[in-house]
């Protein structure tokens, strides 16, 4: 095949496609044209139907008449002979000949319009049933149409709400992360101040007991409330020392 001819066929299989396409796309636009159509044709059928119908009334009431002339014909013929008029009985006889014509040929009528009514009696019948039946499908298959736009719907939202969670919870992950990270550099501060301030020391000072004394609110208690401590009594030869209060010598001065 020449490059020509391939690119031609190339271009009817695009066209082709895109006609399925623009064909899928109004798929139940179309079903629904073809069902108004089918009914349409289905109501025609219906009233050729109830004219064949009509038509072989007529034919049925025509022969009912020509098969009461037929008898009639025939007893006036009897009554012709009984009087000596074979002449007239002859000419009854003919026109009996003539009626028994039409009626064979109505006869032949009336039966092919019988069996064309039963032919599109059933015909009328099937179609009601395929229509009925195909109403039935394109109402499932736009209850499923619309059920799976639902699903995808809802499914997209999904998705979209996951990714979104999925985001939301990475950002919280990066604010603990830098909180912790935070938290972590405000200790390191704290202690880098006190090494620096020599506090550090003194308080590991005081947790080892060495230095200063424990301001503990049960030792102060047991200080309160324990015996008290009388300040000790210098005793010697060598040694007088007036321990009476400043305050109290202050007193027992003589005013000038």
């Amino acid at each position: 095949m020449s490059a020509f001819g391939k690119l031609w066929t190339a271009l009817k299989g695009g066209a082709n496609e895109a006609a399925e396409k623009a064909a899928d796309g109004q798929a139940f636009r179309i079903l629904d044209q073809e069902l108004r159509e089918a009914d349409a044709n289905l109501r025609k059928a219906r009233g050729d139907l109830a004219g064949l119908m009509a038509t072989s009334k007529k034919i049925e009431r025509r022969l009912e008449g020509l098969y009461t002339k037929e008898e009639t014909d025939i007893e006036n013929a009897r009554s012709a002979m009984s009087a000596g008029r074979e002449d007239l009985a002859r000419q009854l006889a003919q026109r009996v000949k003539d009626v028994r014509s039409e009626i064979d040929r109505d006869q032949r009528d009336l039966e092919q319009m019988r069996g064309n009514e039963a032919k599109m009696q059933q015909v009328i019948r099937e179609t009601e049933q395929r229509i009925q039946a195909m109403k039935r499908e394109v109402e499932s298959v736009k209850a499923t149409e619309s059920l799976q736009r639902a699903q995808s719907a809802v499914a997209s939202s999904h998705t979209g709400v996951n990714s979104k969670l999925g985001s939301a919870m990475g950002s919280l992950e990066r604010i603990r992360d830098r909180q912790e990270t935070m938290s972590a550099r405000l200790e390191a501060g704290e202690e880098l101040a006190a090494l620096e301030s020599g506090a550090d020391l003194d308080r590991k000072l005081l947790e080892a007991g060495i230095g200063g004394r424990s301001a503990s609110v049960d030792d102060i208690f047991a200080e309160i409330t324990g015996p008290s401590k009388s300040a000790p009594q210098l005793t010697g030869p060598d040694l007088d020392l007036d321990l009476t209060p400043s305050r109290e010598k202050t007193k027992a001065l003589p005013s000038s």
